[in-house]
């Protein structure tokens, strides 16, 4: 049981709601559970956070802040804009395989009762859930120019996240079929990307 930060309780409710989402996921997390975790009292969370879906967005754009410092680390240590476009790729699906009960929360978005009003709440910091989109993006937009490619980044770039998150998904809802593994799956996609990429050339 840990005590909650007189300091910054805020911060110590978020810290303990990771690790209760992290342990449990989150049909663990509630108001009652976090209190308790923090050995304070079941009302005590709600003078910081109106409900648990407000913690649970705040615990959702940390999630997407650290996947995307991940992928933007992956993209500025590739050598190539190649190297690059596969490497935030594997960033990603690292991540995900990693912080499960993080990617579950960040990308299923109906767990919210009110998904339209809690992202108001917390106004221009919403925007950290496209952060990641973005790096993909970027990462794609590069490959293109270095290749001389005549392609519309955006779809394509849309294709490769639509792909990394249908394998992630279909690996965390154990949906992959005849043994396959995601760890070999992703070798070989990854293997593919560029190919793939250069597929969507207009010329």
């Amino acid at each position: 049981m840990k005590t909650a930060s007189t300091d910054n309780p805020r911060s110590g409710i978020t810290k303990a709601a990771r690790h209760l989402l992290e342990r449990g996921g989150i049909s663990a997390l509630s108001m009652r559970s976090i209190a308790k975790h923090l050995g304070v009292s079941a009302m005590m969370p709600y003078k910081h956070f109106p409900s648990k879906d407000h913690i649970l967005m705040e615990l959702r754009l940390e999630a997407f802040q650290r996947l995307t410092t991940h992928m933007r680390r992956a993209q500025a240590e590739a050598q190539t804009p190649t190297g690059a476009l596969v490497a935030v790729s594997q960033a990603y699906v690292g991540f995900a395989l990693k912080a499960p009960n993080d990617y579950r929360l960040m990308f299923d978005a109906w767990e919210f009762e009110n998904y339209a009003q809690i992202s108001a709440d917390f106004g221009d910091s919403i925007s950290r859930e496209a952060d990641s989109w973005h790096v993909n993006l970027d990462a794609v937009t590069a490959f293109a120019e270095a290749e001389n490619l005549a392609i519309d980044c955006n779809f394509a770039a849309h294709w490769l996240w639509s792909s990394l998150h249908g394998m992630v998904q279909l690996h965390l809802s154990r949906k992959l079929a005849f043994g396959m593994e995601i760890q070999q799956l992703e070798q070989i996609f990854s293997e593919k990307i560029p190919t793939s990429i250069r597929a969507f050339s207009q010329k």
